[in-house]
């Protein structure tokens, strides 16, 4: 009788249950490394959402800060006065109140459509003349305090308010 053959040198390759775990690790490490790759690019996009949705915001605020406080007419009452019909007319902080863009339909201030990008988005604006204590300013101060409100298509909102105080007389 002849011993068995025990030549390493007679044995290549894999055994079909090392090639298996080696495929079963490998389709684990994939499936985690895509998971991530994705919820980065869901994050970036949300961060990048966020920015442009505070962004448009920002512009309307910038935009109704360039309006005198007081109304030219002597109108103290909130909102567009008669004639102010578009924002363009606009000649005070209060006339934006109840100004309102669909989503689709957000323009600056001359009327030209922001870049496709912001058009996912909705703006609407609201102000109320209120008093606000402002203790690090001595009490309590007169004002307007205005709120945008910007939402997306998928109903999200973005809040960004802003105390206009009453100019000293």
């Amino acid at each position: 009788m002849q011993p068995c053959d025990r030549n390493p040198a007679s044995h290549t390759g894999f055994t079909l249950m090392e090639t298996m775990i080696a495929v079963t690790v490998l389709a684990f490490s994939v499936a985690a490394l895509t998971q991530a790759v994705v919820s980065g690019q869901s994050h970036t996009y949300e961060a990048l959402h966020s920015s442009r949705a505070i962004a448009l915001a920002e512009a309307m605020v910038d935009e109704i800060l360039s309006k005198p406080y007081d109304d030219p007419d002597g109108d103290l009452i909130v909102g567009p006065d008669a004639g102010e019909s578009s924002r363009d007319l606009f000649d005070a902080a209060d006339d934006y109140d109840g100004l309102t863009e669909a989503v689709g339909a957000v323009q600056d201030q001359a009327g030209v459509a922001y870049p496709l990008l912001y058009q996912n988005f909705g703006r609407s604006v609201t102000a109320s003349y209120t008093t606000v204590n402002l203790a690090d300013l001595g009490g309590d101060h007169d004002g307007l305090t205005v709120t945008i409100t910007i939402t997306d298509m998928n109903g999200r909102t973005w809040v960004v308010s802003r105390f206009i105080q009453e100019p000293a007389s």
